[in-house]
C-alpha cells in the first residue's frame, strides 16, 4: 500500500488539478475523497479508506478487462482535524464536479447520486458511511472492492441496477415459467419466502403461472458457485463470485455466463434500451484505448489534503450599463454578504472591471468587523466605461498568484450585465482553467453575455441569473453560491425563506416561517430594501416571546439568540419605503440530520426548435435520506412580470425517475418559455407535520436480505420550509410559430406490470386472464393528457425496443380507451382462451401518442404466456376487478390505486358516482388444426372487434 508522505510544500504542485477527474492511460486521477466535518477525527478511517479502495483498484482492473484502474486518490480532510506537517492545504470551495463523500447518518447504504438520469450520464457523488468503511471483511452489501465497483459503475459510466425495481416485479414470465429477475441467466440459485429463501418455497412455484408470483416469494443466488457461472456486478454485488459485467447477449463469443438478460425487467433495461453494461461502458471515453498488461500495478497514490480558508475574488462590472438601480443593488448585495455570510479567516479580494481591470481590494484575511468594512468600501457606487470580462478575470488570477503559489481551488465570482467587448474573454477563461480556478457567475438581466454560463460550466462553478425583476434577489444568488466548503456539507446555514418584492402596496409587511427541529441555531431574519428610511421588525415566537429590532437606512437584521424554539414565527415589518424590499431567513442545523434541498435543471442550453422540455429536480433530504411526501413547487421567472409554477412530484412517473427517493421533478411547460434567453427558477420545498417523512432504505447498493430491510421511516413532527435557486436556463431559436405548435412528444410510460392474473377452465379448454397496469403520462411529457394509446406486442422483445412499428399493433381505436390524466392509473385485461399449454411468450409495450402525433418513447416491456396460434378481440366499457389477489396480499398503496383509478360506479351513502372506463383486450387461441369450430379457421391471426 502507498504511504501517506510528502511535504506541504512539494505537495502543492501535484494539487493544482486535484479538483476533477481525469484518466491518463487508463490510470484514473485526482478522485476526492470527501470526509464530513461531523465524523470525528480518526486515523484508523484514513487506513481503511486506503486499504479499500487499494483492493477496489485491483477490483476494477478486473472487471473492465484491464483497462482502467484508480491512479491517485486525494483524501479531503475537514478543517476540524488537526493539521499535519504531511498534509496539503487547499481552499475551501463551494462545490466538487465529482467526487466521494464519507459520512455519518442513518443512511448506511452505499449509493450513487446523479442529476441526469439517462443512460452513460455520470453521477454526482458516492456516498458511504462509516461504518461500510470500518467493517473489516464482508459487509452486509458484499465485500467492498465488488460495492464499490458496482457503485463506480453507476457513477463513471452512467449504468444502472440489473436487479429488480419493485417486489412486485421480481420475476417475469418466459417459456412457460416464472423467471427470476437476473444478469445473467446462469446464475443458479432458488426461489422462495424470507431470509435465503428458507421458507415456504411451495407458494412460490416458478412453473404455476396461473396467478402472479406472491409478492413475498424472490430469488436467492447460491453464494456458493463459482466464477464460472457468475455475472453481473449490477446485479449482484454481494456475491463473492461476481467479478465482471454482463456483455452482448447476442455475440456468441461471449461465454454464456456473462450475457446480458435483456428480457429481465430491472432499471438497466429500462433506461438503457435493453443494452449490457459492457455495450453501454465500450461508448466511453475510459475504454478507447487497448487492455493494459496483466502485470499493471494498480496500487492508487493517495494524498492527503485538509481544508484550510476560502480564497474568494469578488470580480464586479462597473460598465455604464450598470448605471441606477443596477448598481445600487449591486452593493446593496455585497454588503450584506460581507457583512453576514463571508466566513470568518477566510480570504477575499474585490476587482472591479469596465474597460479595463483594477484591484480594489487585495486578497484580505477576515479577522475583524474593521476588516469586513474596509472591504464594503471597496465595493463599487459608481459606473463608467464598456465591458471587458476577461480583463477582471486576469486581474483576479493576478492577485490570487500573489498571494497563492498554487491557484487550484480559489473561487473567482464573476458579476456583470452585459456583453463582453473588450480583450479576448475566451482566453482569459482558458488561464483560469489552467490554473484550476473555479468561476461562479451572476448574470445582470436578460442582456448579459452568454459566456457567462459556459465560462462557470468550464470551470465546475455555479452560474445564476438576477433578472433584476421577481422573486429571486440579488443577495439570495449570492447566498446560493457561497459555502464554507465541501466538508461542511451537514454544518452550512440553511436558507428557510427568501423573498423579494418588486413594490410595496403598503407600508406593513407581514410574513410567517417554520422553525423545525433540525435547525434553529442563530436564526437570522433579513430585510433589505430600495431606500434609507426607518425600518423596524417585530417577530412573535411560539411561545409569546416578541423579538424587536428598528433601524434607519436600506437594511436591518435581527438575530433569534441561541436555540429557537420550534413552529412557526410571525413577522411584521414597518417601512415608508414603496420601492423593492426583500426578507431572508437563514439558521444552523442543530445536528447533523438536517432537512436541505437543492435543485437544479436540466438542460442548461435548450434549443426551443427540438420541441424538447427543460426539467426541474429537487432533491429534498434530511441528511441523506429521502424526504417523502413534501409539496415541492419551482417558480420559473424570465425577468418579466409573468412567471410559472410547476409542481415538482417524486411519484416515479416521466420525468422523475425513481418512487419515493426524495427527488421531485417537472417539466417546465412550453408556455412558460416565451423568448430568448435566460430562465430562473426557485424551488420551494415544504413539509407539513405528521404527513411528511423520512425514509433511509432506498435506493443502494443491493443486498442478499434488502427486501426484508424494515423501512425506518420517520413521521416529521414539526412543518418546515427550504428554498434553493437552480441553475439559469438559456433558451435559443424561439419562434412564436414554433411556440403555437404542438413538437413536444408525451412522457415516457415506466412502470407497465402485470399485477392479476385469472385462471378458469372452459369448454374450449383453459381460459386466463392477464390484467396490466400502468401510470397514464401526458400530451407535453407529463403536462395535461395524452390523446391516445399505442400497444404493440411481439414474439421478439428487441422489436419492441428497436423497431417499435414493426411490431403487431393491438388496435382498440373503437374500444373507447381514452388516456386518463397525467398521473392516474390505467388498467387493461387480456383473455386467452388456449387447449394448448401456456408456453409460448409474448412482449408487451406501450407509447402514449398527443393529438399532433407526437409519440413517446416505447414503455418498459413486459411479457406474457400464451399459446400458440392466438387472435385478438377489443371490448370497451369494462370495469377491472381485481380477482385471485388477497387482502393481505395487496399493499396500502396498491389499495389506494385501486381505490382511486377503479371506483366502478358503486354508490356508499353520499359517496359520488365514479365512472371508470377501463379495455379488455381478448387474446382468443385456438389450435389451427382443430376442425370442429370453423369460425376459426381461415381467419387472420388478429381479429379486431
Amino acid at each position: 500500500m502507498s504511504t501517506m508522505t510528502g511535504t506541504a510544500c512539494c505537495l502543492a504542485l501535484i494539487v493544482a488539478g486535484a479538483f476533477s477527474i481525469s484518466v491518463n492511460n487508463g490510470r484514473y486521477e485526482d478522485i476526492n475523497i470527501v470526509i464530513q466535518d461531523t465524523v470525528a477525527e480518526n486515523e484508523i478511517l484514513l487506513e481503511r479508506i486506503q486499504e479499500v479502495f487499494t483492493k477496489t483498484s485491483q477490483m476494477l482492473f478486473q472487471a473492465s478487462k484491464q483497462h482502467v484502474y484508480f491512479g491517485q486518490i486525494n483524501i479531503i480532510l475537514p478543517k476540524t482535524w488537526s493539521w499535519k506537517p504531511e498534509y496539503t492545504g487547499v481552499p475551501a470551495r463551494s462545490e466538487l464536479e465529482s467526487y466521494i463523500t464519507v459520512e455519518e447518518g442513518k443512511v448506511k447504504t452505499p449509493q450513487t447520486k446523479r442529476k441526469i438520469k439517462k443512460c452513460g450520464y455520470p453521477g454526482r457523488y458516492i456516498y458511504l458511511h462509516t461504518d461500510f468503511l470500518f467493517t473489516k471483511g464482508k459487509t452486509k452489501w458484499g465485500y467492498h472492492e465488488n460495492v464499490l465497483v458496482h457503485e463506480w459503475g453507476h457513477f463513471r459510466w452512467g449504468l444502472f441496477d440489473e436487479y429488480s425495481m419493485r417486489k412486485k416485479e421480481r420475476f417475469y414470465l418466459d417459456k412457460g415459467v416464472w423467471n427470476p429477475v437476473r444478469c445473467s441467466k446462469s446464475v443458479k440459485g432458488k426461489v422462495g419466502k424470507g431470509t435465503r429463501c428458507n421458507s415456504e418455497e411451495s407458494k412460490c412455484d416458478s412453473k404455476y403461472t396461473k396467478q402472479v408470483m406472491h409478492k413475498q416469494c424472490k430469488f436467492c443466488p447460491d453464494e456458493a458457485q463459482t466464477k464460472s457461472s457468475m455475472s453481473s456486478i449490477m446485479a449482484f454485488n454481494w456475491m463473492d463470485a461476481v467479478s465482471t459485467f454482463c456483455d452482448n447477449e447476442d455475440d456468441e463469443t461471449v461465454p454464456a455466463h456473462q450475457r446480458h438478460n435483456r428480457k429481465a425487467p430491472n432499471k438497466h433495461n429500462l433506461k438503457c434500451g435493453g443494452r449490457s453494461a459492457w455495450e453501454v461502458m465500450r461508448e466511453h471515453d475510459d475504454f478507447e484505448t487497448v487492455p493494459l498488461p496483466a502485470s499493471t500495478n494498480t496500487t492508487p497514490i493517495f494524498k492527503i489534503l485538509q481544508e484550510t480558508d476560502g480564497y474568494r475574488v469578488f470580480v464586479l462590472d462597473v460598465s455604464t450599463s450598470m448605471k441606477g438601480t443596477r448598481i445600487a443593488t449591486l452593493y446593496q448585495a455585497c454588503e450584506y454578504i460581507i457583512q453576514t455570510k463571508i466566513p470568518d479567516d477566510s480570504w477575499l479580494g474585490i476587482v472591479w472591471f469596465s474597460t479595463s481591470a483594477s484591484t480594489k481590494k487585495h486578497l484580505t484575511k477576515v479577522t475583524s468587523q474593521q476588516v469586513r468594512d474596509a472591504l464594503i468600501a471597496a465595493v463599487p457606487k459608481n459606473v463608467v466605461g464598456n465591458t471587458c470580462i476577461g480583463c477582471g478575470i486576469n486581474e483576479a488570477l493576478s492577485i490570487l498568484s500573489s498571494k497563492r503559489g498554487d491557484l487550484g481551488g480559489s473561487e473567482i465570482i464573476v458579476i456583470s450585465d452585459g456583453e463582453n467587448n473588450r480583450g479576448d474573454l475566451d482566453a482569459s477563461i482558458e488561464n483560469a482553467k489552467e490554473a484550476n480556478v473555479i468561476i461562479h457567475t451572476i448574470s445582470v438581466s436578460q442582456d448579459a453575455d452568454e459566456r457567462m454560463i459556459s465560462m462557470a460550466t468550464a470551470t465546475g462553478g455555479i452560474h445564476i441569473s438576477y433578472l433584476e425583476t421577481g422573486t429571486i434577489s440579488f443577495a439570495s444568488v449570492f447566498i446560493e453560491i457561497l459555502s464554507s466548503g465541501v466538508t461542511s456539507f451537514a454544518t452550512e446555514s440553511t436558507t428557510l425563506l427568501s423573498e423579494k418584492l418588486d413594490s410595496l402596496p403598503s407600508n406593513t409587511v407581514s410574513f410567517s416561517f417554520d422553525i423545525d427541529s433540525s435547525v434553529g441555531i442563530n436564526t437570522t431574519i433579513s430585510i433589505l430594501q430600495g431606500s434609507s428610511t426607518n425600518i423596524r421588525i417585530d417577530v412573535q415566537s411560539p411561545d409569546g416571546m416578541v423579538y424587536t429590532e428598528d433601524t434607519t437606512g436600506d437594511s436591518l437584521i435581527l438575530d433569534i439568540p441561541g436555540t429557537a424554539v420550534t413552529g412557526k414565527y410571525n413577522a411584521t415589518v414597518t417601512t415608508q419605503t414603496s420601492s423593492s424590499f426583500e426578507y431572508h431567513v437563514t439558521s444552523l442545523p442543530t445536528g447533523s440530520e438536517v432537512v436541505r434541498i437543492s435543485s437544479w435543471v436540466t438542460p442548461i442550453n435548450l434549443d426551443f426548435f427540438t420541441g424538447d422540455l427543460p426539467v426541474i429536480e429537487a432533491d429534498v433530504m434530511k441528511g441523506r435520506a429521502a424526504v417523502l411526501n413534501a409539496i415541492v413547487t419551482a417558480v420559473v421567472e424570465t425577468g418579466g412580470s409573468e412567471f410559472c409554477e410547476v409542481a415538482l412530484l417524486d411519484d416515479g412517473a416521466d420525468p422523475d425517475d425513481t418512487k419515493d427517493d426524495g427527488v421531485y421533478a417537472g417539466v417546465i411547460p412550453r408556455f412558460c418559455l416565451y423568448q430568448n434567453g435566460r430562465v430562473s427558477a426557485k424551488v420551494y420545498a415544504r413539509g407539513e407535520n405528521g404527513t411528511t417523512s423520512v425514509q433511509d432504505v432506498f435506493s443502494g447498493a443491493g443486498s442478499p436480505d434488502s427486501d426484508e430491510d424494515v423501512n425506518n421511516t420517520e413521521v416529521l413532527q414539526d412543518n418546515f420550509q427550504r428554498v434553493s435557486l437552480s441553475s439559469e436556463i438559456l433558451v435559443s431559436n424561439y419562434s412564436s410559430t414554433i411556440a403555437n405548435q404542438d413538437i413536444t412528444a408525451p412522457g415516457r410510460i415506466t412502470d407497465v406490470s402485470i399485477i392479476d392474473i385469472f385462471t378458469e377452465n372452459t369448454q374450449y379448454g383453459e381460459s386466463r386472464n392477464f390484467t396490466i397496469t400502468w401510470t397514464a403520462t401526458g400530451d407535453d411529457i407529463n403536462v395535461g393528457k395524452a390523446t391516445e394509446y399505442e400497444l404493440r406486442i411481439s414474439d421478439d422483445i428487441n422489436v419492441l425496443i428497436n423497431n417499435f412499428s414493426n411490431a403487431e399493433l393491438l388496435d382498440v381505436v373503437n374500444a373507447n380507451f381514452t388516456p386518463k390524466a397525467a398521473g392516474e392509473v390505467e388498467y387493461i385485461r387480456i383473455e386467452i382462451d388456449a387447449e394448448e399449454s401456456y408456453t409460448s411468450t409474448t412482449f408487451f409495450g406501450v407509447k402514449a401518442k398527443d393529438e399532433a402525433e407526437n409519440a413517446g418513447a416505447v414503455s418498459n416491456i413486459v411479457s406474457i404466456l400464451v399459446a400458440n396460434g392466438y387472435r385478438i378481440k377489443v371490448e370497451g366499457d369494462v370495469v377491472y376487478s381485481p380477482t385471485n389477489v388477497t387482502d393481505k396480499d395487496i399493499t396500502q398503496e396498491e389499495k389506494k390505486e385501486n381505490l382511486t383509478g377503479l371506483a366502478i360506479g358503486v354508490s356508499f351513502a353520499a359517496a359520488a358516482v365514479v365512472a371508470v372506463i377501463a379495455v379488455i383486450i381478448f387474446v382468443y387461441v385456438r389450435k389451427q388444426k382443430q376442425k370442429a369450430h370453423e369460425s376459426s379457421v381461415n381467419l387472420p391471426r388478429y381479429i379486431h372487434n
